[in-house]
């Protein structure tokens, strides 16, 4: 079932963002995790992006009510590491549970 939110459109596996200049990017969903309370979105994009490199993810506070999602910025440095911790974090086990 797709979803939409104002710049966002999202399948069960799959966002499309709206960056800058109007530009769509279509993106995987990593993972969906929970920090301190609050739930992130781990996103990679289908194809490459100008300006990053191959495989670069981005990371977005997530919210979803089950009819629309919401994603803003991290705001913080903190909050930032935090995260991206966490991601590698179930990166790593993710990695270790396909040995």
């Amino acid at each position: 079932m797709d979803k939409q939110n104002n710049n966002i459109e999202y399948t069960e596996d799959t966002i499309t963002l709206m960056l800058d200049g109007d530009k769509e990017v279509e993106c995987d969903i990593l993972a969906i995790f929970e920090v301190d309370e609050q739930f992130y979105v781990a996103l990679l994009p289908q194809t490459p992006i100008e300006g990053y490199e191959e495989g670069e993810y981005f990371l977005y506070r997530y919210a979803s009510d089950g009819e629309n999602v919401e994603l803003s910025d991290i705001e913080t440095d903190e909050e930032w590491e935090a995260v991206e911790d966490k991601f590698e974090e179930l990166l790593d086990e993710e990695e270790f549970n396909l040995m």
